[in-house]
């Protein structure tokens, strides 16, 4: 089943981090149309602002990237 993992800098509230995790899910839910929320597994990875664009941007590849952001520059 679906897993996701979302990955953000340190410091947010656990209350913030299960709500995020709970929106994120349903709306995987919803829009797939196939999965139940029970089906999705969400993790949340902290990882200090001086790591980020390394750490995350070698867990995928340029065409795995669906939505891009400012710090991530596959050129």
């Amino acid at each position: 089943m679906p897993h996701i993992n979302i990955k953000l800098y340190p410091g947010k509230e656990d209350d913030m981090k299960k709500k995020l995790a709970e929106s994120v899910r349903t709306a995987l839910a919803e829009t797939s149309g196939t999965w139940k929320e029970g089906d999705i597994s969400v993790s949340v990875e902290e990882i200090a602002p001086e790591a980020f664009e390394a750490k995350t941007k070698s867990s995928f590849s340029k065409e795995e990237l669906l939505l891009d952001s400012d710090y991530i520059n596959f050129k």
